[in-house]
């Protein structure tokens, strides 16, 4: 099911130092993905894309299955998706370079930015908001709470069949914005718990630093994220989605975009439309699996620089208590005792390796994204660059595939078998949240 349709030309110089037209592929990843994908062998499924990293070498980029099952398009290396909560790591990274830039302080109070709120605003930092420690109600419970909206409004949207991806604004009806999010969050006089205590996984928080960039920099997201991150990076086919996008029918946003599908009684449905398809900050960043291999191999240049600390340190609670979660990253870490041949002898020498990984969910939308590294701990602590070794795995999918063996996360694990053991540290990670 891989798909063999031609691609278009790239660079020579592009930064991914491969070349984009015949591009590596490991067969063994190849079975991999066809197995869990299409265990029954149809002849036209969705699918996915997936890249992985090993070091600093891309070692296998390829696509399955269909960005279209109506026109029979494939999924190629050009396919666009949503990428659900993924978009939170750049969210992430925007507030970060405000803070590193002296523009914000993560020790800021909500206050500051936006007069509107209670006075819990005058607690909640922007750290919390970063970490999911904020305390703040989930906004789309405030949706159905208000009665905008019925309490199965998700559910029915994933069963109605809809063909509003990859055409996007040429059906618009009342969609919510931030601004909407922001005046419901305000209206709420009491939190669910106090900030800082406890964390809580929550979109309400990254939709208000979304607002926030956009206050600090007189920009929207997207345009400050194309100009400090995008544009930099060569990630000419990502962008934010929100309301003021508007895209010609003939523009790759339209035509390179998958549709996204839901397997209802059997049989693949397209579903794409909800008035909060307009929302960001929490979500609603698309892009390609190229594009998310050039800011894989960025972060992987960070291994050892000090940015590292602000987006993968464990984020303390007030009871000092450890929450797993970075910016815009959950996160994993532990040590282990392994054998070595040292002069001829085996020796048990001690081990770290960590993992940062998040999954993004949306619609009939899939996608995952696990880095994970290893070194041999030297006398003293610390990390050996000489031993430590990192392997990246990116998966999007276009479609909710129906079955308990499929997710995007379990390709990711079972792609990780193929370059290191089976006990790996990604195969310790939870698919299920």
């Amino acid at each position: 099911m891989a798909s063999k349709k031609a691609r278009r030309e790239y660079p020579e110089t592009n930064p991914l130092h491969i070349d984009l037209n015949a591009p590596p592929i490991n067969p063994r990843i190849d079975k991999i993905v066809n197995d869990l994908i299409n265990p029954n062998d149809r002849d036209r499924i969705p699918g996915v894309a997936v890249v992985v990293r090993k070091e600093n070498k891309i070692v296998h980029l390829n696509c399955y299955g269909y960005a279209n099952l109506e026109t029979g398009a494939k999924i190629t290396l050009d396919t666009i998706f949503d990428l659900g909560s993924l978009s939170k790591q750049f969210t992430a990274v925007a507030v970060l370079n405000l803070v590193i830039n002296n523009k914000l302080s993560l020790a800021d109070h909500l206050s500051k930015f936006f007069k509107g709120f209670p006075r819990y605003a005058d607690s909640i930092t922007v750290e919390d908001l970063i970490h999911h420690t904020s305390g703040l109600p989930i906004y789309n419970d405030i949706y159905v709470a208000s009665r905008r909206a019925a309490e199965d409004w998700y559910k029915v949207a994933m069963a109605r069949s809809d063909d509003w991806y990859p055409k996007m604004l040429s059906r618009r009806m009342k969609e919510i914005t931030n601004k909407d999010v922001l005046r419901w969050i305000a209206t709420q006089k009491l939190l669910p718990r106090p900030p800082d205590t406890d964390y809580e996984y929550c979109n309400s928080g990254y939709v208000i630093l979304a607002e926030l960039v956009a206050r600090v920099t007189e920009k929207r997201l997207g345009e400050y994220l194309k100009e400090a991150l995008f544009d930099g990076l060569g990630m000419d086919a990502t962008y934010v989605f929100d309301e003021a996008s508007r895209f010609s029918p003939k523009a790759p946003e339209i035509v390179n975009h998958a549709k996204c599908y839901n397997r209802v009684s059997g049989h693949f449905v397209p579903v794409g439309y909800t008035p909060l398809n307009f929302i960001t900050g929490d979500g609603n960043i698309h892009s390609t699996i190229v594009d998310l291999a050039k800011w894989d191999r960025n972060l992987h240049a960070l291994e050892f620089n000090p940015v590292r600390d602000l987006l993968w340190t464990p984020v303390k609670v007030k009871s000092r208590k450890k929450q797993n979660y970075g910016a815009g990253w959950k996160l994993l870490r532990d040590k282990y005792e392994d054998e070595i041949e040292v002069k001829g002898r085996r020796v048990t020498r001690k081990y770290e390796r960590r993992a940062e990984y998040h999954r993004g969910t949306w619609l009939g939308w899939r996608s995952f994204f696990v880095r994970g590294s290893r070194w041999l701990v030297p006398e003293g602590g610390g990390i050996d660059p000489k031993t430590k070794e990192s392997l990246g795995i990116i998966v999007l999918s276009n479609a909710v595939f129906g079955h308990e063996q499929f997710t995007t996360c379990r390709i990711a694990q079972e792609i990780s078998k193929v370059y290191w053991k089976k006990n790996n540290i990604m195969n310790q990670l939870n698919c299920g949240v």
